[in-house]
């Protein structure tokens, strides 16, 4: 199974957001993201055998119930990479607490962590139809963004995107430094 760790958009910012974004998404050379997939990624885990899932499950739930929420403040329309752009993104400043986190997810779960530094959360919006587009670095489209939950995502690529569902989910409490909270 193909997996990721994650924080799925409410509905309502969702709507926000893509009226936002809407100029810049109506243009041909972008293949939107359905926006019930848009998420922020803690953790990209990658391919796992599903007789590992119990395991998974259990070390981030142990992680989300010592973890207090986390605030991700200045969501901004931009392309990334910069370099080269094929993604349309709201990008977030970086946050210490989302990096610790993802850190913590990493080592708990045998997975390699981003090599990027800092860590960029931010939400895909869109990729690109072609190899590169012209930069963006628009507006501010989200002004703070609370992180209260994790949900570990199975993700399936198709031919019309990849397809991102729900496996289980859980509150990021804090409320347990040893990590001996309840799922959500």
């Amino acid at each position: 199974m193909r997996i990721f760790i994650g924080t799925a958009i409410a509905r309502q910012l969702a709507d926000s957001i893509k009226k936002g974004a809407e100029e810049q998404l109506k243009r041909t050379h972008w293949r939107e993201a359905p926006m019930e997939q848009w998420h922020v990624t803690s953790l990209f885990v990658g391919d796992r055998e599903s007789s590992l899932m119990p395991r998974i499950e259990e070390q981030v739930r142990t992680i989300a119930a010592r973890t207090p929420p986390i605030v991700l403040q200045n969501g901004r329309l931009v392309t990334m990479p910069k370099d080269a752009p094929t993604m349309l993104w709201v990008r977030f400043m970086p946050s210490t607490e989302l990096t610790r986190l993802h850190l913590a997810l990493a080592a708990a779960i045998g997975a390699a962590p981003s090599t990027y530094r800092p860590y960029w959360p931010h939400i895909t919006l869109a990729r690109s139809r072609y190899k590169q587009v012209m930069p963006v670095d628009g507006d501010v489209l989200v002004k703070v963004f609370r992180l209260d939950q994790l949900t570990l995502f199975r993700s399936v690529p198709g031919p019309d995107g990849t397809n991102h569902s729900p496996i289980s989910t859980w509150d990021l409490s804090g409320t347990d430094p040893a990590g001996h909270g309840t799922e959500a």
